[in-house]
């Protein structure tokens, strides 16, 4: 026996400990269920969806076992101004709605439930077996979808069916860019341990796992995943730092990206996007919507339209003979209508902080965190990319895509400040 520890101390510890595990677990099948918000039921007059109910699991094994515990670690993100000023716009957001029921739903889903999660998973991860526990929820779960949208084009091919560029086949998502935005921040983490990793056993699931991200991420013939996709290469060439492997990589991503654009859906759903009077061209049709979205911002340039208001707020706005989107097809005028110039700002100070830390961290580091830093950086990168063209946070799945990767990113900082365990109490 431990001097001075009594036997109900030593189990009382031990079911602690136990406890945390179980609430690693809970977070790592969370990340690993983020589409399955598709899942969705009433609670009386209350909506909620499975991903949230594994979000309230995660939660509540957390309060459990850190007040068996009687220790709340104070945790800092050094993102605590702005995180508070974006939930604070959301408040906001929710005042000025004309739906201020279904605001607060969003709010609860978009805004709460994600950033308690970044706090828990922060604790929770010291280690790297901390994070391959979670990584491996996220591997599973985006393999695992990867390979349902691809059965749903194996499906439409055996069955003959016509296939239009602009209506991909997908699993459970109402649209395939839907899944592409999904998609892209877990092909990123997934590259990143391909190309950095120091343990082949690392390499060989990320690259299992790239087997069925890069196919199913092409076949939702989004243009705007195929141009983020083209930048993440840009960025593996630009950071690679041995000039053989840099040039290997340029000639690979060259390579790839012509056989891409040969297939007959890919290349009919590119054609005609350079071609401004083409009336389907992606940039004239959301350049309308951008032009109409400025033209409401002017009339409520502080609040802006307000939470879940936006398609309500812009009927007036709308030009030529359209319905209004429920959101503007930019994660910046998005955040604007949603959250007014409050959120927009503080949104824009999160982004720029994760990137610029997150490329600063992957410099110095190695090893393990080397490849994790790359992999969150550049999901960042890829939000940034195509949130140009459509809003990558707006939704169940991404809200929590979104903290999740600011939580691996934070924590994995941490670590390497305190030489790679991130483990100041090393009893937990």
């Amino acid at each position: 026996m431990i001097p001075g520890v009594s036997m109900a101390t030593q189990v009382s510890l031990a079911s602690e400990t136990q406890l945390v595990r179980y609430t690693r677990w809970a977070l790592a099948i969370t990340f690993a269920c983020m589409p399955l918000y598709v899942v969705r039921w009433h609670v009386g007059p209350i909506p909620t969806t499975l991903l949230e109910n594994l979000v309230f699991v995660t939660i509540g094994l957390y309060v459990v076992a850190r007040t068996r515990s009687a220790y709340w670690p104070p945790e800092r993100t050094s993102l605590e101004v702005p995180i508070l000023l974006f939930l604070v716009a959301g408040l906001i957001g929710i005042a000025v709605s004309y739906d201020h029921v279904g605001a607060l739903g969003h709010y609860r889903a978009y805004f709460i439930e994600p950033v308690i999660l970044l706090y828990i998973a922060i604790d929770l991860l010291r280690t790297a077996g901390h994070f391959r526990t979670v990584l491996l929820g996220l591997v599973i779960g985006t393999t695992v979808f990867a390979i349902m949208n691809l059965g749903a084009w194996a499906i439409a091919l055996a069955h003959h069916e016509v296939i239009t560029p602009a209506n991909a086949p997908e699993a459970l998502y109402t649209s395939p860019n839907e899944v592409a935005l999904f998609l892209e921040p877990p092909l990123a983490i997934a590259a990143g341990f391909a190309l950095h990793a120091d343990q082949g056993r690392d390499r060989k699931v990320a690259l299992g796992c790239l087997v069925f991200l890069l196919p199913a991420l092409v076949l939702t013939l989004s243009r705007g995943g195929l141009l983020t996709m083209a930048v993440l290469a840009l960025v593996a060439v630009a950071t690679m730092p041995q000039l053989r492997l840099k040039l290997a990589l340029l000639g690979g991503a060259v390579v790839g990206g012509l056989a891409v654009s040969q297939v007959p859906w890919v290349a009919s759903r590119l054609a005609r996007q350079l071609d401004l009077n083409y009336r389907w061209n992606t940039l004239a049709i959301r350049s309308r919507i951008w032009g109409d979205t400025l033209h409401m911002l002017r009339d409520h340039p502080i609040f802006g339209a307000g939470i879940r208001a936006y398609s309500r707020v812009m009927v007036p706005y709308v030009t030529d003979v359209r319905v209004p989107e429920i959101l503007p097809h930019n994660i910046w005028l998005a955040m604007w209508a949603e959250i007014g110039l409050l959120g927009l700002a503080s949104f824009a100070v999160i982004m720029a902080l994760l990137l610029w830390r997150g490329w600063r961290a992957f410099a110095r580091a190695t090893g393990f965190y080397r490849a994790l830093l790359w992999g969150t950086s550049a999901a960042f990168v890829a939000i940034a990319v195509h949130g140009f063209f459509d809003t990558p946070y707006f939704k169940n799945d991404l809200a929590v895509e979104f903290w999740m990767l600011a939580a691996l990113e934070i924590a994995a900082i941490r670590a390497l400040a305190y030489g790679g365990t991130g483990n100041r109490r090393l009893e937990r």
